[in-house]
């Protein structure tokens, strides 16, 4: 798969891949999670789709670790502004988060959120103190993700999850799309670098002693807005969303949704 900065290096024992990007080209794309907006929704739409998923998330969080909200401690790793936090503790968990960006970190910081600024490897928080710990969109931006998932299965309590969202390579979206898969694209998606699938997580969880609770997977797509014209992008995006059944029973949808467990 050839991107802009030279084909993608691929694993050939889980099929990993990871991005040639130079460093200059990684910190520049990152520039823009500094904004101090961070991930607040900006409409109506975007606060319910953002309760409608924080909701069923921690209701499977519930369910695996046989605890009510108000019996769970979480930390979210990488959380910007606080909008999951937000839900979450409107919800009844005790939710703090970590942030390294300043701008999003003092945003969350002024809302009366508990978000630590900082690299959650260098904060040090106190080992097995936390019930769940959330990862989302965070793990591809990271060429090697060993020294804070060791971290986050330090801090978490034996039995506790660790949960995290990003995209998924074995998807029916990358065998399509390949290259034109806007989430390869590190000038749309900054920071883009590292590109999993089941079987690279399944590497992951193994090597740092995590147990595979759960790895899902949701969405179809075969075309970027733009790529074609408007009528042919709208008919296939009811196919696509026609597939998104099939995708979620198959393993093949392009969101990886996983759950992994700290032994007891």
């Amino acid at each position: 798969m050839v991107l802009p900065e030279g084909p993608l290096k691929r694993c050939t024992a889980c099929g990993q891949l990871v991005s040639q990007c130079s460093e200059a080209l990684y910190w520049d794309s990152m520039e823009e999670f500094d904004d101090p907006k961070g991930t607040i929704p900006s409409e109506n739409s975007g606060v319910s789709r953002l309760v409608r998923r924080t909701k069923k998330i921690l209701s499977k969080i519930d369910y695996l670790l046989g605890k009510d909200h108000g019996e769970i401690h979480l930390l979210d790793v990488g959380c910007s502004s606080g909008a999951f936090l937000s839900v979450a503790n409107n919800l009844g968990i005790n939710a703090e988060g970590v942030e390294p960006a300043v701008g999003p970190a003092k945003t969350a910081q002024a809302s009366g959120l508990k978000v630590y600024q900082g690299y959650l490897e260098e904060i040090r928080l106190p080992g097995e103190s936390f019930d769940v710990v959330t990862v989302f969109e965070v793990i591809e931006h990271l060429k090697n993700p060993i020294r804070l998932l060791r971290e986050c299965h330090r801090i978490l309590r034996p039995g506790g999850l660790m949960v995290f969202r990003t995209g998924n390579t074995n998807s029916w979206t990358a065998r399509y799309m390949k290259g034109r898969w806007e989430y390869f694209h590190i000038s749309k998606h900054g920071g883009h670098v590292s590109f999993y699938n089941p079987t690279s997580i399944g590497y992951l969880a193994k090597h740092l002693g995590f147990i595979v609770e759960i790895i899902e997977t949701y969405g179809v797509r075969f075309y970027e807005k733009g790529e074609i014209p408007f009528i042919l992008y709208r008919i296939a995006k009811i196919i696509s969303e026609l597939l998104n059944g099939p995708s979620i029973w198959f393993g093949k949808g392009h969101e990886l949704r996983v759950y992994l467990r700290k032994p007891f």
